[in-house]
């Protein structure tokens, strides 16, 4: 192994280097031309490993923020250091530089966990690109860090929502803009995204906050619960009944799996948003109601209006103000947080031994999409401490423990891969298209063109 430290290494106290890049490159030649183009783009601490069985030592002593390896290399090719890397740490940023420069090897590399991917031979303007690039993502890591940090000491309900992605920070600033405010709100996502939680932190203060799931109750019975009944109202009527919207008086109602609303509680939900007023079940006499009403759907509503399924004037009612949580699959840097959080929960909950999991199965939660986002983790990871006898999770579980492993197949295939990428920068980026496609290094006709249907 063949070391170097630049004129930042010597510098005072005072000037900290621009940064710490590691070099993996068993070409001593090229690691040394690699070393000085990134040494001229700014005054960085750099050191050149040129063996790759020694990687994991420079890994552990030099500490870099960032790295740089070839891809063909003997015995430890180049996904491998990418595996190895996110395994140490998931948010240190690895750059692929090759001349092996595919479209399949990138997305590969991409896919795995690569930030970039820089075809040889390179030049200063290239390099130089793409280390403001990390020192841009770097940056937003680290206020997105400090946000959740800041959430979790002084406000319990954004602590909740964790995650230390760009778009889970956006979503609790979004939170602390409109929660002072009294307005209706509209969240939608996937099932497991966490729309409750968001709901939840939306509460001001002690305020009642009463959820009802429509989806759950039969017909004849969500209208008694959400707005009472009067003693006689129907056949079991013994007393009268205090509805939920009256029980939420002064905070907030919420309406979760709005979308399976049927037609004629939409036409009654309308009128108390419009009046603020409501009337039991049997009764001749409407009450006044100050309810915020927070309505959740796993599926968009727009769609479902256009087919006539859900009223329109109701859905502008509800959706006053509006938040799209974003699936787990976008924001894989979050795995990991959950996943330290749920395996020593449920081991105390379950007085299980288990601590941690291990590198390999972390690795692979992190590649599964995770249809049932934030609660299937959950669930599996529950599941998993229960079934599993040592103190770390493994891969190789008892019998029970399905293996989150990705599905193979059409979902394997190099145009799904790239697809999934796109969707992936493109949820990092808040659904702006010319951002992506900048971040991508494409133009933006060939990112539509290539966005599915």
């Amino acid at each position: 192994m063949q070391s170097y430290q630049s004129r930042a290494d010597k510098a005072s106290p005072e000037s900290a280097p621009a940064g710490r890049v590691l070099i993996v490159e068993d070409e001593p030649d090229v690691a040394h031309l690699l070393d000085r183009v990134i040494r001229s783009c700014g005054d960085y601490a750099i050191q050149r490993c040129t063996d790759p069985q020694q990687f994991a030592a420079c890994l552990q002593t030099f500490r870099p923020d960032r790295v740089f390896t070839d891809l063909a290399m003997p015995g430890i090719d180049g996904f491998e250091i990418i595996r190895r890397v996110r395994a140490y740490d998931e948010n240190l940023p690895v750059v692929v530089v090759s001349a092996h420069a595919s479209l399949e090897n990138a997305i590969q590399a991409i896919k795995i966990g690569a930030f970039d991917f820089l075809a040889k031979p390179f030049s200063t303007e290239t390099v130089e690109i793409v280390l403001e690039k990390i020192t841009r993502e770097l940056a937003l890591r680290a206020r997105a860090l400090e946000a959740c940090r800041l959430a979790a000491s002084r406000d319990p309900g954004l602590a909740a929502l964790m995650g230390a992605s760009a778009a889970m920070s956006e979503v609790r600033e979004w939170i602390a803009r409109v929660r002072p405010t009294r307005a209706n709100v509209l969240i939608e996502g996937e099932t497991g995204t966490g729309k409750e939680l968001v709901a939840r932190a939306l509460r001001q203060g002690d305020s009642p906050f009463v959820a009802i799931n429509l989806a759950a109750l039969p017909g004849d019975l969500i209208e008694s619960e959400l707005f009472g009944h009067r003693r006689g109202a129907f056949s079991g009527a013994h007393t009268d009944h205090k509805g939920l919207i009256e029980s939420a008086h002064g905070g907030i109602l919420f309406l979760d799996e709005v979308n399976s609303a049927p037609p004629q509680l939409q036409a009654k939900l309308l009128r108390v948003l419009e009046d603020k007023r409501v009337r039991p079940v049997g009764g001749s006499a409407e009450i006044a109601v100050d309810v915020r009403f927070i309505a959740a759907t796993n599926q968009p509503l727009e769609p479902l209006v256009a087919a006539g399924q859900f009223r329109r004037d109701l859905y502008h009612r509800l959706k006053v103000l509006g938040v799209t949580l974003p699936p787990l699959r976008a924001r894989r840097e979050d795995i990991p947080l959950y996943v330290r959080e749920f395996v020593p929960r449920y081991a105390r909950a379950h007085g299980r031994r288990v601590r941690e999991a291990s590198e390999t199965l972390m690795r692979e939660l992190v590649a599964r999409d995770w249809p049932g986002n934030v609660r299937e983790l959950e669930n599996w990871i529950e599941q998993a401490v229960i079934l599993s006898a040592d103190d770390a999770l493994e891969l190789d579980l008892p019998a029970g423990a399905p293996r989150p492993l990705t599905d193979a197949g059409a979902a394997n295939t190099l145009a799904a891969a790239e697809r999934r990428h796109i969707l992936h920068i493109l949820a990092e980026c808040g659904g702006n298209k010319s951002r992506a496609a900048r971040v991508l290094g494409i133009d933006y006709k060939t990112l539509l063109r290539k966005l599915p249907a």
